[in-house]
């Protein structure tokens, strides 16, 4: 039997973890994540100097979308293109998912919702 959804988020911090980029194809939407990883996390390396977290690649893909909501923020005239977006919300229950970030809201509904690692 495979591992719960929410399982797959033990001992990462979502709270301090970011949005890299927002991909949509068909039916499927993937989410690169900078996951920010926990000293009980297996892959979890001492932040260097001048860092305060261990900041992991991966991403989130959805495939099989059945329902999908985003509502883009605009950027601030003078703040530039940023490459990482911070987490306000988080949730993923059964095949829902919603979040916000500083890129914008997202809310979906998924026939498979994967978490992966790089």
């Amino acid at each position: 039997m495979g591992k719960s959804i929410a399982s797959r988020f033990d001992h990462i911090a979502i709270e301090d973890s970011c949005l890299r980029a927002v991909i949509i194809n068909d039916d499927e939407l993937t989410l690169e994540m900078d996951f920010c990883l926990l000293p009980q996390h297996p892959d979890y390396e001492a932040p260097g100097a001048g860092e305060e977290h261990c900041f992991h690649p991966g991403m989130l893909r959805f495939a099989g979308i059945s329902r999908l909501a985003i509502e883009r923020r605009e950027a601030n005239p003078g703040e530039g293109r940023q490459r990482r977006f911070a987490i306000d919300t988080f949730n993923i229950e059964g095949t829902k998912f919603d979040m916000a970030c500083e890129w914008g809201d997202i809310h979906l509904q998924a026939r498979s919702i994967r978490v992966l690692t790089e």
